[in-house]
């Protein structure tokens, strides 16, 4: 509220200031604690639409599960390796469901641990097969480096089906799907490699951006945003290299992706 202006001397003059003043700071803390509670909430949003993005690939899974679980003459043998996939699939999500809690609450934290990679990659290749190696992708892995890491294995794990998923887009038509394992120095590097049709230069700048996507009917362009916040968080980076045909001149298109994390992951 302002003073009357029937104040003439200077007293009054000063004092009806000062008030004009303190509605204006009143209104721009106002305007400032709206402007951070949009943006919380369309943070939340984002991490949402990341975690639903997540939610496509495993729900086929479990449908397909379920309708072979169906059938009365399958062996005891397939009918464990099916209810265990969507076990372990329903588990996921459940952990991505804690993420969104935990992110609307501002405390994400990476649960590191010591993985024997080796064996962790190789039950993760053969759900790969089981799961994304339809249509003629071919699976080949190289595992170079079995040994230990320090990382959040369900969310390393998450990125790694997140390029994967990419990768079988890009490749309609068939194509390899490679998965490496290597180290160098105190650097662990996982690349995921496809035989696809590359990442378009318009948009290559921009694709570790949020909701960029460009060629897939049902793409949302969260799933590299989300790799690459993993692997930061992580303290490690995301790299890309990509040709389409044009470029390859004959020699084939395709993409590869690199993790590099370190192998004992640094204190915060």
């Amino acid at each position: 509220m302002t003073l009357s202006r029937t104040y003439i001397d200077n007293s009054g003059q000063v004092t009806e200031v000062a008030v004009d003043q303190l509605a204006m700071v009143e209104e721009n803390s106002l305007h400032a604690e709206q402007l951070v509670q949009t943006e919380q909430f369309s943070a939340i949003g984002k991490m949402a639409a990341s975690i639903v993005h997540d939610f496509k690939g495993p729900l086929t899974v479990i449908r397909g599960c379920a309708e072979l679980l169906a059938n009365p003459e399958i062996t005891a043998e397939k009918r464990e390796r099916y209810t265990n996939m969507i076990l372990e699939d329903v588990d996921r999500f459940l952990a991505m469901s804690q993420d969104l809690l935990e992110y609307s609450r501002g405390a994400v934290n990476l649960d590191c641990q010591p993985v024997k990679v080796g064996a962790w990659l190789g039950s993760l290749a053969d759900y790969i097969r089981d799961t994304a190696c339809t249509g003629g992708v071919r699976l080949d892995t190289r595992f170079n480096f079995t040994g230990e890491v320090k990382m959040d294995e369900y969310r390393v794990r998450r990125a790694i089906m997140n390029l994967v998923a990419n990768a079988v887009d890009a490749m309609p038509e068939g194509g390899n799907l490679t998965i490496a394992s290597e180290v160098a120095g105190a650097t662990w590097q996982l690349s995921v490699s496809d035989t696809g049709c590359g990442i378009p230069i318009e948009v290559r700048s921009r694709v570790l951006e949020p909701f960029v996507t460009k060629g897939k009917a049902n793409g949302t362009g969260l799933g590299l945003a989300t790799v690459c916040e993993i692997v930061q968080g992580h303290g490690g980076r995301l790299d890309f290299e990509t040709w389409t045909a044009e470029e390859a001149n004959g020699s084939g298109s395709g993409t590869t992706f690199v993790i590099e994390l370190p192998v004992e992951r640094p204190l915060a």
